[in-house]
């Protein structure tokens, strides 16, 4: 075709081809200028069908007058030819431009708004364009969007338009570019304006990201994530993106019709206001990082994984833990907890009301991507109440230099927010070591099992972190995660005290010897001291030490709350918990901690409340189940905590401490016969498996055999049970407060001594 005239243009060059035609610069002898010329490939020519969806076209454009579409100019027929006759556009298309990579958001929103205006224009003449790709777009030298290729537009029916079967798309037709189409489209449904929106949004996702938000290269796979899957959040993969923008790319794509802008004018006012936010922001320029508010809280919210590997979730929800952990050393800033953070996995939800919940100045987002053993971490830091972007970076090593990696996030993000550290602090963060990459993986899988809290994955855990610890004997937090796990162990598993105290302490020891600086590894000793040792001196100074060393390590206010307790301390220990309950807000434990530490202080009605509270983030969370149902029997409505130990064991139907704690709420409740019935079950049962002693003499406490209530209390404390720490302050022993033998079972078990000992029924 190059040199030759249909009627009086010349073709000089070719530009493009595809499918739908292909595309020549002409020059109009008659008006001297240069032009774009479109006909049908050769294939196509004898194709009655292919050449009324190209007249389709001419039709379409012919009624669209808009600076951002390319207009038409002629459409005629020469031997046998068809061709449209167009504007021509010089510069480059968008998808030329977006193999560069992420673009400028000023760009973006200046580009996007160009195209929601060029489809408002087309919608409202009826014409849905139905192939909005970057392709079709070219963006002009001067910056300037012109939508290009109406050839597979659908009409819809505008005022004076008459049906035909050449304008009307039936149902079950399915045309478009597949990565861009929108799910209604894929599934062959009739289509209107949103379709294109959705589109829009693909594109304006590709311009954040410089990736589609489904890379997927077969078509089954494709079709599949775009009818069902959730692309991952653009300012995951490009922290430098507004919060804004991020939202109305998202909802420009969501899938649910209903839920996405409706209109083009709707996604083009949006995007004119994300350009004021960026323009203003730009010209601000370092003044508005000088106007940064104070931030003395933080939040690290759950890293997303990039990698594409369900099974991965351990590693970044590890990654997750340490940066938290990494930010806790600094005194002055107050961080909030990962089990609380953690709440937000997978949740959609504005910033500024996150940080609201969770009582922050501040919030870090990012991502965690691996590729075998190489590691990146994007982080990105926001001023949570105007939910402003304050700074992000990527950061990428061997996964043997992990700690480093998380290290210099962590002092990059004290850096940006001003916080100032002592020097032991700075050290702290800068000392950092290698660690074997299998080593590390089997500890973050251990922590993983730790934080689900119940006997198999405890089980797990303590092989993970065994493992870890073979794999490198120099790791001290894998010593940290072993002793985590059998403290937990010696409480809620049918393994004896003995079995698991012993080795909690061991490993911590371990572990400080290898860092002595680690609050990790100090506040399980403390417990074990002040729990199975019954060391309160031993207990206080490791307590003091671990806070010392970090004072927003909730585990450790939280136990020094169960120390100071079980001291017979209670306005400080519930001080304590409160002050666990500041940094792990919406953990079920520390709730529960509160909760437990005012039911020994007999504020029953406080303490059913706080109780409660823990059960909205955990319906089934068995340590608020437990305290719930005691802290009931004391009120006037026993038939509700004996209902909530029949829950109890509704939930572990095999647990004899579940079954020893029903057995005590019937008796509590006036039902002896059942409580009766069910103490000779556990009572057998307890020879095949260990159920804490304890346990089972609150049952004939309850009944009034008080000789055997003694006779158990003593083999509990030849096994050294933990639960006999608070054994001064259970209100449900007032009633043996002044017998003698009881007396001595008190002052010789538990970190107390016996000035200390609090008043009967104070």
């Amino acid at each position: 075709m190059i040199g030759k005239r249909l009627s009086h243009y010349r073709i000089l060059e070719k530009l493009a081809s595809g499918g739908m035609g292909v595309v020549y610069r002409a020059m109009d002898d008659h008006l001297d200028r240069c032009v774009a010329l479109k006909v049908l490939p050769d294939g196509a020519i004898a194709d009655d069908a292919a050449r009324r969806r190209f007249r389709r076209e001419a039709i379409a454009l012919s009624r669209l007058n808009h600076a951002n579409i390319a207009a038409i100019y002629d459409f005629d027929t020469q031997d046998g030819v068809d061709f449209l006759v167009m504007e021509f556009v010089p510069g480059l298309s968008l998808a030329q431009t977006i193999q560069e990579g992420p673009i400028d958001e000023g760009l973006i929103t200046r580009l996007g708004v160009q195209l929601a205006e060029a489809l408002v224009a087309a919608h409202e003449q009826g014409v849905i364009h139905r192939d909005v790709k970057p392709g079709n777009i070219i963006v002009t030298p001067k910056g300037h969007a012109k939508v290009l290729d109406f050839g597979l537009a659908k009409f819809l029916r505008p005022v004076g338009m008459t049906p035909t079967p050449e304008n009307l798309t039936k149902t079950g037709n399915v045309v478009g570019t597949l990565p861009y189409m929108a799910p209604e489209a894929l599934l062959g449904g009739d289509l209107d304006a949103r379709s294109d929106i959705y589109s829009t949004g693909v594109i304006l996702y590709e311009m954040a990201t410089g990736r589609r938000p489904f890379p997927e290269t077969q078509v089954a796979v494709l079709v599949e994530a775009i009818l069902h899957h959730t692309p991952i959040a653009p300012r995951q993969v490009n922290p430098q993106l507004s919060r804004r923008l991020e939202l109305v790319i998202l909802n420009a794509m969501d899938r649910e019709l209903s839920r996405r802008y409706q209109c083009a004018s709707e996604l083009a006012a949006e995007l004119g206001r994300c350009g004021i936010t960026t323009v203003t922001a730009t010209m601000a320029g370092r003044s508005e990082r000088a106007g940064m508010g104070r931030i003395d809280s933080i939040a690290v919210l759950p890293l997303a994984n990039l990698s594409g590997e369900p099974g991965q979730e351990y590693f970044t929800d590890g990654m997750t833990e340490a940066l938290t952990a990494d930010l806790a050393q600094i005194r002055a800033l107050r961080v909030v907890s990962r089990t609380s953070v953690m709440r937000y996995k997978g949740i959609s939800r504005p910033l500024p009301e996150i940080a609201r919940e969770l009582g922050v100045d501040a919030l870090i987002e990012g991502s965690v991507m691996r590729s075998g053993n190489r590691v990146r971490i994007t982080a990105q830091l926001i001023e949570a109440a105007p939910d402003r972007h304050l700074w992000a970076k990527s950061y990428e090593r061997d996964l043997r230099d992990i700690l480093e990696l998380q290290s210099e996030v962590a002092r990059a993000i004290v850096q940006e927010i001003r916080i100032k550290i002592t020097p032991q602090e700075e050290e702290r963060l800068t000392k950092t070591r290698r660690v074997d990459p299998e080593a590390y993986e089997a500890y973050l899988k251990g922590r993983h099992y730790w934080n689900k809290r119940n006997a198999e994955s405890l089980r797990k855990g303590i092989a993970c972190f065994q493992d870890a610890i073979e794999r490198d004997p120099t790791y001290p937090l894998a010593y940290v995660g072993l002793a985590d796990s059998y403290l937990i162990a010696g409480f809620y598993s049918d393994i004896p005290p003995k079995d698991t105290f012993p080795k909690a302490k061991a490993a911590a020891r371990r572990a400080l010897e290898l860092d002595d600086t680690l609050a990790e590894a100090h506040a399980p000793l403390a417990l074990a001291n002040s729990l199975y040792d019954w060391d309160a001196a031993a207990a206080e100074k490791n307590f003091r030490r671990a806070i010392e060393l970090n004072p927003a390590h909730p585990s450790a206010h939280q136990w020094y709350a169960e120390h100071l307790t079980a001291m017979g301390r209670l306005d400080q220990g519930i001080a304590e918990a409160m002050r666990a309950l500041e940094l792990d807000p919406l953990s079920s434990v520390i709730n529960s901690c509160v909760g437990w530490t005012l039911y020994r202080a007999r504020r029953f009605e406080e303490a059913i409340l706080q109780l409660s509270m823990a059960l909205e983030w955990d319906h089934n969370f068995l340590p608020a189940l437990y305290y719930l149902s005691l802290a009931l029997l004391q009120t006037s409505a026993p038939g509700n905590g004996v209902r909530v130990s029949e829950r109890i064991v509704d939930i572990l139907p095999e647990s004899g401490m579940g079954k020893a704690n029903l057995a005590r709420a019937y008796a509590s409740a006036g039902m002896t016969n059942e409580a009766r019935a069910l103490l000779a079950e556990v009572n057998n049962l307890a020879k095949r498996q260990y159920i804490h002693t304890y346990f089972i003499a609150k049952i004939y406490l309850v009944l009034q055999e008080y000789d055997q209530t003694l006779d158990l209390l003593e083999k509990a404390r030849a096994e050294r049970s933990p639960w006999l720490a608070w054994l001064n302050v259970e209100p449900l022993f007032d009633q043996l407060r002044e017998h003698p033998r009881f007396q001595e079972i008190a002052r010789s078990s538990g970190p107390v001594a016996e000035s200390q000992l609090p008043v009967p029924n104070a």
